[in-house]
C-alpha cells in the first residue's frame, strides 16, 4: 500500500488548511479521511447518514437541504471542499432519475451557493462515463456525450463547478474517475461481483466484452491528495491506465482461484457504457499522479480473504 510523507507533499501552511469532505461516510470518504488526518489537515465530514469514523467530526447533513448545508459550510469556513457526495451507480440513477438530479445536480448547486462568500477551492469527483460510448482512449478534450442519467448529472455538475470557478476566481479541480474497486468495500459494483464469484455464488455478467479501466481506492485517494496542492482550474482523467475486458478479468480470477466461476452472460442494458479507456497522461504530468495498485495483486488478496 502507498505511503506518503506529509513533509514531502505539503508545507506547513498547507497543513493548516481546513477541509470539508462531503459524503465522508461513503466508501471513498472512509478511505480518504484517514489520509487527510494523518497528513495533518483540519477536516470535517458532511454525510446524509451517520458515520462510524471517529477520526473527524461528522455532521449529519443532506446536501439537498440548502439551509442546513449553508449553515455548516459558513460556520466551519473551509479552504477546500472535497465533494464526494451523490447518488452513484447506473442502476440507482436509472431507477430514480429524479433523486439522481436532486442529489447530484441540485446538491452540487447548494454547495456552490453556500460557498460564494468564502470561495473555497472545490475538488469534485466526476466519472469517465461522461464521455459516453467511445472506442478508443479518450483525453480531457473529448466532448462529453453521456448516455445514462449518472453521466448526465455529472456533466451538469461539472458545468456548475466551472462557472463557480470562473465567477469566484477560485480553483476547481474535476477528477473523472474510471470504475473504482477495493477489497475492503464490497457492497456493490465490481468489488461485490468479485466477492460473490470467489464465494462460489452465481453472478450475472451483462455483455462481458466491455472494456474496463479499474481504479483501486488507494490510487483514487492518491489523486485527490495530489489535487490539494494543485491551484489551477483543470479537468483530469484518473484511472489505472490499463483497460481490459470484463471476461478477461473473470478469467484471471478463475486462474487465481484455480476453480470455475458460475456466471450467466446477459444482454447489455441500454444505459451501460461498453468502453471506458481513459488517457491519464495529463494527470501524470500535471498532478504527478502515478497509479501503483495492480489488479492482479488485489484479485489474489480477495481470493485469500474471501475463499
Amino acid at each position: 500500500m502507498r505511503k506518503q510523507s506529509k513533509n514531502k507533499l505539503y508545507d506547513k501552511k498547507m497543513n493548516k488548511k481546513k477541509i470539508i469532505v462531503t459524503g465522508g461516510s461513503g466508501d471513498l470518504g472512509r478511505a480518504l479521511i484517514p489520509k487527510l488526518v494523518s497528513d495533518g489537515f483540519n477536516c470535517i465530514s458532511i454525510s446524509k447518514k451517520s458515520s462510524r469514523n471517529k477520526l473527524v467530526k461528522n455532521i449529519k447533513c443532506d446536501i439537498t437541504n440548502f439551509r442546513r448545508l449553508n449553515l455548516v459550510i459558513n460556520k466551519f469556513k473551509p479552504d477546500i471542499i472535497i465533494h464526494l457526495a451523490g447518488l452513484t451507480g447506473n442502476i440507482a440513477c436509472e431507477t430514480n432519475p429524479k433523486k439522481a438530479f436532486l442529489t447530484n445536480v441540485f446538491g452540487t448547486l447548494n454547495i456552490l451557493k453556500s460557498s460564494i462568500k468564502l470561495k473555497p477551492k472545490i475538488i469534485f469527483i466526476s466519472t469517465g462515463e461522461i464521455y459516453g460510448k467511445t472506442k478508443n482512449k479518450v483525453n480531457e478534450n473529448a466532448l462529453p456525450k453521456p448516455v445514462n442519467v449518472y453521466g448526465i448529472t455529472k456533466m451538469l455538475s461539472e458545468n456548475l463547478i466551472l462557472n463557480y470557478s470562473t465567477n469566484c476566481k477560485t480553483p476547481a479541480i474535476i477528477l473523472r474517475f474510471s470504475y473504482c474497486y477495493d477489497e475492503n468495500f464490497t457492497k456493490r459494483g465490481f468489488s461485490l461481483m468479485f466477492k460473490k464469484a470467489i464465494r462460489g455464488e452465481k453472478i450475472q455478467v451483462f455483455g462481458g466484452d466491455q472494456i474496463l479501466d479499474l481504479l483501486h481506492f488507494n490510487d483514487a485517494v492518491h489523486a485527490i491528495l495530489k489535487s490539494i496542492t494543485y491551484n489551477k482550474t483543470e479537468i483530469f482523467n484518473i484511472g489505472s491506465g490499463k483497460a481490459q475486458s470484463l471476461i478477461s478479468i473473470i478469467n484471471k480470477l478463475k486462474k487465481i482461484m484455480n476453480n470455475d466461476i458460475n456466471y450467466d452472460i446477459l444482454p447489455y442494458r441500454g444505459f451501460e457504457v461498453r468502453t471506458c479507456k481513459l488517457n491519464i497522461n495529463k494527470a501524470k504530468k500535471n498532478l504527478k499522479f502515478k497509479p501503483s495498485i495492480k489488479l492482479d495483486d488485489i484479485l489474489r488478496m480477495m481470493v485469500s480473504k474471501w475463499s
